[in-house]
Formats: C-alpha cells, structure tokens, sequence
C-alpha cells in the first residue's frame, strides 16, 4: 500500500544517481539534527540529514564542481544552523569550504526556497540541482520554482519495496513510509492553499 500511495509523488522522478539536467548549484536542504544533551556532547544529524549531505558531496565530487547551498537554520531556540553543521560535514567529505554556502534561518522547506532563492539570485543563479529524498521531492521543488528558480531533480532516495515477505508484511518501514507519505500529501495541499507553491 505504501508503495502504491507514494507513486504520485515519486513516480515522475527518474532512479537515476546523477541528474540528467543542468545547473549552476546544488542545494542540499536539512532534515532532522540531533542537539548536543548532557549526557551526549555531540551533534549527531538525523539519517534524513546525512544522507543528503553526503549525496550532494558525491554530486559535487562525482558529477559537477558546483557550489553548494546547504539550506536549514535552527530547529531550537538558541541552536547552531543545521546549515552549519551540514557545512562542516560537507568540509569533511572533501568539498572546498570556498564552494559551500549556508542559508541559517529557514525553518520549513517553503523558508527554504524562500531564503535560498534570494541568495542564489545574488550569485545570479537561476538553476538549481536539488538534492532530498524522492518522497519530499515534489513539494520542494514546487516551492523553488515558485520563487523563480529551474529545478533539476536530484533525489538521495528511492524507497523500494523489499522483496519477498518483507515488502508484503506489515512491519516499521511500511509504517514510517506511510508516515512521510501522509506528511507529504497534507504539506502539498496546505502549502497549495497558502499559495506556496
């Protein structure tokens, strides 16, 4: 059932690892980050977080030398930028700090477009790579090309369904999936009515 009811939102996205289209950046938006606790010192970025970092380093790395806008600020009150910490990453995976740039305020992904297009339109920038998993694909880049900026998909993720009795089975995935399945469906249609996208 998962896989059928995410269909119209990653059905239109081709599984491929390098993008087919043009761009002059590639823009990484945060996901999840784990604040330092007392009993834990440390950053961690959430699976979703790290797994778009790393998939723009190898874009970077492996398609084009583009700059990279590492879009996310903070998701508490007082908190460093996800933007930032994603910046430290990206400098860890080989990519030079002088072609990484940070948006630290958005806190949703239509801030991200938002606050993103209006540094891209300083560099004059007008197309973008950009970089989430298929499943939020859609409403991400409806708010980018809302704010005036060409989009070219480049999705970190496909969830497919497990073969055998694994992807027939109800178990935490199916769960998960339907969870962000439900979370995309109802953010397509609110930011439809606020006139976001």
């Amino acid at each position: 059932a998962a896989a059928i009811l995410a269909q119209p939102l990653v059905g239109r996205y081709a599984k491929q690892i390098r993008p087919t289209g043009d761009a002059e950046a590639i823009i990484v938006l945060s996901g999840a980050v784990d604040y330092p606790t007392k009993d834990r010192p440390y950053v961690l970025l959430g699976r979703d977080t790290y797994r778009r970092v790393m998939h723009a380093a190898w874009l970077f790395h492996n398609w084009k030398t583009l700059p990279i806008l590492a879009s996310g600020g903070p998701q508490s009150r007082g908190a460093e930028a996800a933007s930032v910490i994603m910046r430290r990453m990206l400098e860890q995976q080989g990519v030079p700090t002088s072609q990484i740039w940070t948006e630290e305020e958005s806190r949703s992904t239509y801030e991200n477009a938002l606050y993103s297009a209006r540094l891209l339109h300083e560099h004059g920038i007008r197309q973008i790579a950009l970089v989430v998993e298929a499943d939020s694909m859609l409403r991400a880049e409806k708010c980018f090309r809302k704010q005036g900026i060409a989009v070219t998909p480049a999705p970190c993720l496909f969830r497919d369904v497990p073969a055998g009795a694994e992807g027939i089975l109800p178990g935490w995935p199916a769960i998960y999936r339907n969870e962000v399945l439900l979370h995309e469906d109802l953010g397509l249609l609110w930011y439809w009515l606020r006139g976001r996208i």
